[in-house]
């Protein structure tokens, strides 16, 4: 039967039982011998197929134990080709993956798409695909709340560039092919770095020709190690959702436990956002006391390396924030002998592969950038607004549009509200409006009041957003030298810390080992350059010092 006969968009939908198929003298022609895409369907779960002789291909489902479907829902468009239904077929599996509706059942991804005559028209046609599915209670979210969610952004089944595949590949074929390695891959932030990681692991237990388990893997012999413990639950949830159970999935800490009363190492181990694995501090032995050895200290790495017969860490060298982080220098040293993989293309930001490197020259994080200024930032919405209040009240906003927009802040404020919960943390100078910190660290941004909030460094690192605000402190300021026809001569502008007014504890460098603060600015410098990253659409700043709020003016105004 059709179950909408109306053709919509230039696509029909037809529903089909079970019985339809097993009686094969009863076919239909309407969609026989066609290009179609279809969704198998039982109480909980799901299957996504594309075929051109769906009968044929019906009568190996039917054949298949594991296929418990009762109905079949059939897409047919005058516009379908081979390319398409790849195309549709693969956006359906990428989408119901992250939908909370069924289970899905694919094991082999979708595939690579690329640019095809009418690859628009199949993208708007989509659009109305998913909301017929929601209709028919197949889907259960509207697109653009799946667009926000975790496993939507790093699922295994995401597209790759030849560069990731590239990765992929290389790292996966000396897993399954020598006993030891040892892999760095590294790439700014939005390279899709978490994306490779994910297709690795998923690729090392599913044989992606025939969609079954690799012979000889045993899912109790991978770890999965997440520094980040605001996201640790987001990675558990995501390796339950793809198929992945059975993989040890833990902090640093607690795969160390783990894995020294373990028998033998771990067969693979993989470690996301590497430049938060620690090394000793004092300020924080309580948590570090598993880094203390008999000749002195080493660190999560040195360590997580002892346990591993394959190793694939991720690491960004500019987002190491504090004293207990790894050194840049001492992880440099450590992963010399490492397989380096490099991730070059920006996915995420809208802003372009410029705006990274942008951000380095004027916080002046890395020396001699080569960036071209004019222009690069058009299409990229970033505003200086004028006050805490203009851009709270912005990106709340943006937020009721798009949803996933935060405020965020350099660490220049006590954490009032933690023991007074009535008070206020941040007031805005200008208008006397008073702001709360996170009343909550570990899963912050999806909490339903983080909107009203302003986030710190340790809720968004990792993580993406629609929109950032971003407040400048008073620990950061722009000092100049000279003026140039009443505008700052940028060239001689120079990024200073107020350390007193920097209020993590954790990361302040031990008092007397940085005698000329040149340790804490790198951190703070770093902290700014992480979230100021944040924003997929766009970014908005201010300044709580008047000199840095007009250097972000200029750098913003010749960047036009």
């Amino acid at each position: 039967m059709v179950l909408f006969p109306k053709k919509l968009s230039s696509f029909e939908v037809f529903k089909k039982t079970r019985k339809e198929f097993v009686k094969l003298d009863l076919k239909d022609f309407d969609i026989d011998t066609v290009p179609v895409v279809y969704i198998q369907r039982d109480k909980k779960n799901l299957y996504v197929g594309k075929s051109t002789d769906i009968y044929g291909r019906f009568s190996a489902h039917l054949k298949d134990e594991s296929k418990t479907f009762t109905e079949i829902i059939i897409i047919k468009s005058e516009l379908f080709n081979e390319s398409s239904i790849k195309h549709i077929e693969t956006l359906l599996i990428d989408y119901l993956l992250a939908d909370d509706k069924f289970n899905l059942k694919n094991k082999i991804k979708g595939q690579n798409i690329h640019t095809y005559n009418g690859i628009e028209d199949v993208n708007n046609m989509f659009v109305k695909i998913w909301d017929e599915l929601i209709k028919e209670g197949i889907a259960n979210e509207q697109l653009k709340e799946i667009h926000n969610k975790f496993i939507y952004k790093y699922s295994p089944f995401k597209e790759l560039s030849d560069n990731q595949i590239e990765v992929c590949q290389n790292i996966l074929k000396a897993m399954l092919t020598t006993s030891n390695s040892q892999h760095l891959v590294t790439g700014d932030p939005g390279t899709g770095k978490t994306i490779v990681l994910t297709n690795i692991v998923y690729a090392l237990i599913y044989d992606q020709e025939t969609g079954k388990d690799r012979e000889g893997i045993d899912r109790e012999q991978i770890a999965l190690v997440i520094p980040q413990n605001h996201s640790l639950s987001s990675y558990k949830d995501l390796i339950r959702k793809v198929g992945l159970h059975g993989i040890t999935v833990l902090s640093p800490s607690q795969f160390i436990k783990e894995a020294n009363v373990k028998e033998d190492k771990f067969r693979y181990v993989f470690v996301d956002e590497a430049h938060r694995l620690k090394q000793y501090f004092g300020k924080q032995a309580r948590d570090l006391k598993h880094l203390i050895t008999e000749d002195g200290h080493t660190t999560e790495l040195e360590l997580i390396s002892e346990y591993a017969y394959h190793l694939t860490v991720v690491y960004d060298p500019y987002q190491t924030i504090r004293p207990a982080d790894i050194d840049t220098a001492h992880f440099k040293k450590i992963t010399a002998d490492y397989n380096g993989h490099v991730l070059h293309k920006q996915f995420r930001l809208k802003s372009g592969q410029q705006y990274l490197a942008w951000l380095r020259k004027y916080l002046e994080i890395a020396n001699n950038v080569g960036v071209y200024e004019k222009g690069l930032l058009k299409g990229y919405d970033f505003k200086v607004m004028d006050s805490i209040s203009d851009l709270y009240t912005a990106i709340q906003n943006l937020n009721k549009k798009y949803e996933l927009c935060r405020v965020v802040a350099g660490y220049s404020w006590e954490w009032a509200t933690q023991k007074k919960e009535n008070s206020y943390d941040i007031t805005d100078a200008v208008t006397g409006d008073g702001f709360k910190w996170n009343s909550k660290t570990k899963g912050w941004i999806n909490q339903k009041n983080s909107v009203e909030e302003i986030g710190c460094i340790h809720t968004i690192q990792g993580a993406d957003l629609n929109y950032v605000g971003v407040i400048f402190g008073e620990e950061i300021d722009c000092d100049y030298d000279g003026e140039v026809d009443g505008s700052y001569d940028l060239t001689k502008a120079n990024i200073i810390i107020n350390p007193d007014k920097y209020k993590d504890r954790n990361g302040l460098p031990i008092k007397g080992t940085d005698l000329n603060n040149d340790e804490l600015k790198s951190y703070i410098k770093r902290i700014y350059y992480v979230l100021l990253s944040r924003g997929i659409n766009g970014c908005y700043v201010y300044a709580t010092n008047s000199s840095m709020q007009r250097y972000l003016k200029e750098v913003v105004e010749i960047s036009k």
